[in-house]
C-alpha cells in the first residue's frame, strides 16, 4: 500500500509512505529484506547511501531500522532517501517507509530536518501487535 499527498500522484509524487506486508516469511531473516532493498537501490542508482543497520524489539516483535539514499536514479533527473521499519510479527513481516524525491545530492539529501523528525516520529510511533499479553495492543488514547 502507498500514500502520497494531496496533489501528487502513484507516479508523480515527491514523499510517500509505503506499507508491505509479507505473509508467511516469519523464517527469514528482517536483514534479508534490508539486503533486498540495497540490491534494488544499488541496480537503480548512481550513487547509493546506506545507514546502518540497527535492530531491537518493538512491541516485544523483533524489529529493524534502516535508511538508504539513492544520489541519482539511473532512470530519471532525481534522488531518493527512504526511511524504513521492519516487524517481524509471529507469521508476518511489516515494513513501513518513509519516502523523499528530491533532486539529484551529493551530499546530503535536500530534505528538511523537520520532514525527517516528524519521518523518525511516525516510524519509532508505528506499532505491531497482537492483542496479547507479550505484545499488547493499546487501547484507545494511551500511549504506549
Amino acid at each position: 500500500m502507498e500514500y502520497v499527498p494531496q496533489g501528487q500522484s502513484a507516479t508523480n509524487w515527491r514523499e510517500k509512505i509505503s506499507l508491505e506486508i509479507h505473509h508467511d516469511t516469519n523464517t527469514l531473516p528482517i536483514d534479508a529484506f534490508q539486503r533486498r532493498a540495497l540490491g534494488q537501490m544499488r541496480e537503480n542508482c548512481s550513487g547509493v547511501v546506506e545507514g546502518r543497520l540497527q535492530s531491537g524489539l518493538n512491541n516485544g516483535f523483533p524489529s529493524a531500522f534502516w535508511t538508504l539514499g539513492c544520489k541519482r536514479a539511473k532512470r530519471g533527473n532525481y534522488g531518493e532517501t527512504r526511511y524504513t521499519k521492519a516487524v517481524q510479527g509471529s507469521f508476518t513481516l511489516y515494513m513501513l517507509s518513509r519516502t523523499w524525491r528530491t533532486t539529484p545530492f551529493t551530499q546530503d539529501p535536500p530534505i528538511r530536518q523537520a520532514d525527517i523528525e516528524d519521518a523518525l516520529t511516525f516510524l519509532t510511533s508505528s506499532v505491531v501487535c497482537a492483542n496479547d499479553a507479550r505484545h499488547p495492543c493499546s487501547t484507545a488514547g494511551s500511549q504506549k
